[in-house]
C-alpha cells in the first residue's frame, strides 16, 4: 500500500467523519427543539376554564355510565 492510497482513504475517512459529525448536530437540535416543546395544559385551562370544566365532567359521565362500565368489564381478562 502506498502514501497516496493511504492518504485518499485518510482523506475520505475524514469527509465520512465530518458529514457524520453534522447529521450527528442537526439530529441533537432536532430532538432538542422536541424536548423544548411542551404542552402547557395549565395556560389552556387558564384561558378556557369553563370549557375543560365541561369536558371534564362529560368524560366522567361517559366513563360513568353503567354501559360502558359493563363493556370494560367484558373486554378484561379474567
Amino acid at each position: 500500500m502506498d502514501n497516496t492510497d493511504f492518504a485518499e482513504q485518510r482523506d475520505d475517512l475524514l469527509e465520512s467523519i465530518e458529514r457524520d459529525v453534522v447529521q450527528v448536530r442537526v439530529a441533537l437540535q432536532e430532538l432538542k427543539g422536541a424536548a423544548d416543546f411542551t404542552l402547557n395544559v395549565n395556560e389552556r385551562i387558564k384561558a378556557f376554564p369553563l370549557t375543560w370544566t365541561i369536558a371534564a365532567f362529560l368524560v366522567g359521565a361517559w366513563l360513568g355510565s353503567p354501559r360502558t362500565s359493563a363493556s370494560i368489564e367484558k373486554r378484561r381478562p379474567g
